[in-house]
């Protein structure tokens, strides 16, 4: 419990991986959400009043907020956290972003002698309450600090890296890729059974039979199954949310396909189609 550990960005993920590593670490956590920060709290945490008073406190620091944008603002904007950082402090992005912002801030953090680094997360926050995500790394040539190493192994089942600094995120983008694939497969196969009056439970089975339906797309089923009047108030806003994801991870696949010269047409079909496949009614 010596070692100071921040985390901003108290979402789904983040709330949950941050609840994870109270039971180890003096844990600071910092969120545009008071009631996030509370819950937090209420866990063992401690409140920072912002991402710069925490980074001044903390030797390793977790970010997993919605974006680049959001990211690119938390490390190094007005108030970023590289102003406030010691020398030696690590920090681990787990945001889906691209690659190329992940090495942007890599060189800057370097400036001040702060190793930034990716560190994309998979396996939703069950697994993270569980310690069982799946983490896939870009590491620097230098390496991650001891602490770096154990926060992500506190969180994780299992920790692949994927090369330099922003290789673990492509890794990541690609992860979702398969995981948004399977849960549109999953909405046009329940579809079908249902459609001509067969019973989906049957088709569950036989999937489970064969090895096809993993732990990430049976936990989807049941809001496939579930009629659209039920997907009001706060989980119709959940979902809505959960759907902006999935269509802005697709997106980052698409354009760095693009930026190798590979189109991606299916990829496309289902970003522009995730509304449908969660169920949906189009905005």
């Amino acid at each position: 419990m010596s070692e100071t550990v921040g985390y901003i960005g108290l979402g789904d993920m983040g709330g949950a991986m941050s609840e994870t590593l109270t039971a180890s670490y003096d844990l600071v956590v910092f969120d545009l959400s008071d009631e996030a920060i509370a819950k937090l709290v209420e866990k063992g945490a401690r409140a920072a009043t912002s991402g710069a008073s925490l980074a001044a406190e903390c030797t390793h620091i977790s970010i997993c907020v919605p974006d680049d944008t959001a990211v690119m603002e938390v490390v190094s904007g007005t108030d970023g956290i590289l102003a406030s950082c010691r020398p030696g402090t690590s920090i681990a992005v787990h945001s889906t972003v691209h690659p190329d912002t992940i090495r942007d801030l890599h060189v800057l953090a370097a400036e001040r002698e702060v190793i930034l680094f990716d560190a994309g997360v998979a396996g939703g926050s069950w697994a993270a309450r569980e310690g069982s995500l799946v983490i896939m790394l870009g590491v620097p040539e230098a390496g991650i600090s001891e602490l770096a190493r154990d926060v992500i192994d506190k969180c994780a089942g299992a920790v692949f890296e994927g090369g330099g600094i922003g290789a673990g995120m492509a890794m990541k983008v690609a992860f979702n890729v398969m995981t948004y694939f399977q849960q549109a497969a999953l909405s046009a196969a329940y579809q079908i059974v249902v459609g001509e009056d067969s019973d989906p439970e049957m088709l569950l089975e036989g999937w489970r039979h064969v090895g096809q339906l993993g732990k990430l797309t049976e936990r989807f089923y049941p809001l496939v199954s579930m009629p659209p009047e039920a997907k009001g108030g706060p989980l119709g806003s959940y979902l809505a949310t959960t759907i902006g994801i999935a269509e802005k991870d697709l997106d980052l696949a698409v354009n760095l396909g693009l930026e190798s010269g590979r189109r991606m047409p299916v990829v496309e079909a289902v970003r522009d189609s995730m509304r449908l496949v969660y169920g949906m009614p189009k905005s």
